[in-house]
């Protein structure tokens, strides 16, 4: 099944769907207020529900999922706040693992060649990953809204975005799970715009912005970061290890993961840890095999 971009022409209710979803996510950092992010939101789920993206029973999750954060965003600690940690947590996995029933995520190419010697790809936009990170985004993490906060993280950022990177291209160069590949595939306008808002953004607002900052405040000593940064990764590789079973592609992730966290922990900012870790995935898509070589 071969990509084309008349595909989306041809399916305008689906179309409109994803398109009123990442308008939701644009939302929040434009004017983060509830009736705007939840205007987009209810958009998106009718055109959704039309398109036969998702159907009546996957409201229960989102509803849930949705009422849990808002608990977060109380002073409450001890068992309550546990409780709705781990409801967060169970329903994001089986969001995030395509677990959850009522969900028709739409697949737009199969058997993708764009690289010679990478593994053929299957181009899929999913309804259901980017509500891990939607809730959280829109309702507990802190968002920049200023220029003087964009400046005094800029310069961490980048610095360690550009050493992160670089240490994440030589591991996957040494450990052959790449080559050096440069290319402009058929599908670069589409990738560009879906693994930013529904891969990149709501897996750094999940695991960074959520589970790091939550194990982070629940220790609460010296070493809460670091300890936070080691089992967030420990959690993200072995997620990741589920759909690709291979031991390099296990030490990438957790490399990576550990490179994400520790922009997240050093700078504070969501927005921090979604710049390193979109801007990796871009240069792996553009100058490398992808998403990997044959294995």
């Amino acid at each position: 099944m071969k990509f084309s971009y008349f595909t989306l022409i041809h399916n305008p209710i689906a179309s409109l769907a994803f398109t009123a979803l990442i308008l939701a996510f644009i939302s929040l950092w434009v004017h983060k207020k509830p009736w705007l992010w939840g205007s987009f939101l209810a958009i998106a789920s009718i055109f959704a529900f039309y398109g036969k993206l998702i159907d009546f029973k996957v409201f229960v999750a989102l509803g849930l999922l949705c009422i849990t954060h808002l608990v977060l965003t109380a002073q409450i600690r001890g068992l309550v706040r546990l409780g709705a940690i781990l409801v967060a947590f169970l329903i994001s996995i089986a969001l995030f693992g395509h677990f959850f029933p009522g969900f028709h995520n739409w697949k737009l190419g199969s058997a993708l060649q764009i690289s010679e010697n990478a593994r053929p790809y299957t181009f899929y936009l999913n309804f259901d990953k980017p509500f891990i990170g939607f809730f959280p985004l829109a309702l507990t993490i802190p968002l920049i809204h200023s220029r003087m906060h964009w400046r005094s993280v800029a310069f961490k950022t980048i610095a360690l975005t550009t050493l992160g990177i670089l240490i994440l291209i030589v591991l996957a160069l040494y450990l052959h799970f790449i080559e050096i590949d440069l290319k402009l595939p058929h599908i670069s306008a589409i990738w560009l715009v879906a693994n930013l808002f529904l891969v990149t953004i709501p897996e750094e607002a999940f695991f960074r912005g959520f589970l790091q900052r939550e194990i982070t405040d629940f220790i609460n000593t010296k070493w809460a970061g670091p300890i936070s940064v080691l089992f967030v990764s420990l959690l993200f590789a072995l997620l990741h290890f589920a759909m690709v079973r291979d031991l390099s592609y296990l030490s990438l992730t957790f490399v990576a993961s550990l490179v994400y966290g520790s922009v997240y922990n050093v700078t504070r900012t969501i927005e921090s840890s979604i710049f390193c870790h979109y801007l990796f995935n871009v240069v792996h898509f553009f100058c490398f095999t992808y998403p990997a070589l044959q294995i």
